[in-house]
């Protein structure tokens, strides 16, 4: 990725900061949308987009996005590292080996990604995952409309209440 593309997004999460803090969530979505495909490795970006998410109260949407958040997030980190170990090719092969005892690397030969960031977003997929999964099916309005006979019925099943005028008064023996 080159400079140029990481200022770039950075300009246009900026731009969407400004328009979310003005109450355009739309404009600032699509700002950060922009934002994260001219640069996946920008989770800032990919973070305020899932807050605006959370906030509009769509899960359904926000569990797609952290998925393409994961998948763009990781392709583009991957790609990163390949770049770095066509450019570093005597250093990477000289510490390769002492990597892999340290047990540093992955399966592919990379090193191991330990992104908190990553982390984050699957702890956030599978809770949101797990709420669409279990969500209660919202209740129509079914209440019945009250008859006036079932009224009269009701009331006269409820005992009247005594207060301390209509209560009875014993009468003490002196």
């Amino acid at each position: 990725m080159s400079r140029r593309k990481q200022i770039h997004s950075k300009e246009q999460f900026d731009a969407g900061l400004e328009l979310e803090r003005a109450g355009d969530s739309a404009a600032a979505l699509k700002r950060y949308q922009q934002a994260s495909r001219t640069d996946p490795t920008n989770s800032h970006a990919w973070n305020r987009q899932m807050v605006l998410l959370r906030k509009a109260k769509s899960k359904e949407d926000e569990v797609k996005l952290i998925q393409k958040a994961i998948a763009e997030y990781r392709k583009a980190y991957e790609t990163k590292q390949q770049d770095w170990m066509k450019e570093n090719k005597a250093k990477a092969e000289s510490t390769r080996e002492l990597a892999h005892v340290l047990g540093l690397l992955e399966s592919t030969g990379f090193p191991k990604n330990i992104d908190t960031t990553i982390e984050k977003w699957q702890t956030r997929l599978y809770l949101l995952e797990y709420r669409v999964k279990n969500a209660r099916k919202k209740k129509t309005s079914s209440k019945k409309p009250v008859s006036k006979s079932s009224k009269s019925t009701i009331a006269a099943t409820k005992k009247p209440k005594q207060n301390a005028a209509t209560k009875p008064r014993l009468n003490k023996k002196q």
